[in-house]
């Protein structure tokens, strides 16, 4: 009956890793939005002999968009970690269900 415990606890660790991969996502498209405003802003830019980098809206993208990497890191971090904790449980509940079905075996059950 313990790796129906184990069993549980992968599936709400496969649910936090969904949600994390959802944050992902949301996140790698913030960050094209960002750098999409960046480049528009490059543009607007190209035709003067003005410096893009000190304008406000590009400096505000450019900011955002390093703390959205940092976020994503921190995501995949996140993420290396639970498909890690995941293995472990699978592996754990397999073993635990082959110890119980030779147990059963044993005992003639």
């Amino acid at each position: 009956m313990a790796f129906l415990a184990l069993a549980s606890q992968k599936s709400l660790m496969t649910l936090q890793k969904n949600f994390l991969q959802f944050q992902y996502l949301s996140i790698m498209n913030q960050i094209q939005y960002a750098t999409s405003q960046m480049t528009a802003i490059e543009r607007e830019y190209a035709s003067s002999d003005a410096d893009c980098t000190e304008d406000a809206d590009y400096i505000y993208y450019e900011d955002l968009s390093d703390q959205l990497e940092t976020e994503k890191d921190s995501i995949d971090s996140q993420l290396t970690a639970i498909e890690n904790e995941i293995s472990g449980l699978k592996t754990l509940v397999n073993n635990n269900i082959k110890s119980s079905c030779t147990l059963n075996l044993l005992g003639g059950s």
